[in-house]
């Protein structure tokens, strides 16, 4: 479907370098990023609510809870 999109520069920017990457048109790749962010919600979160940003966390990493902060907080 043909439209037109306001979209903020960083996006356009991301979408060209994606297209380029992969030889596809500007369209399709701005397609291939909405839906990556549709497909997995929580990725496409960037902050939250509080302001600070989500990183990713890899499958094998332990979760750092505030009783594992607190056991630490005094080891030097």
């Amino acid at each position: 479907m043909r439209t037109t999109l306001d979209v903020d520069d960083r996006v356009l920017r991301a979408a060209r370098a994606l297209a380029a990457q992969r030889g596809i048109s500007l369209g399709r790749a701005v397609s291939e990023l909405a839906l990556r962010g549709l497909a997995d919600p929580q990725r496409a979160t960037s902050s939250t609510p509080s302001g600070f940003p989500l990183l990713p966390r890899p499958a094998n990493a332990p979760v750092i809870t505030a009783d594992v902060v607190a056991a630490h907080r005094d080891d030097e």
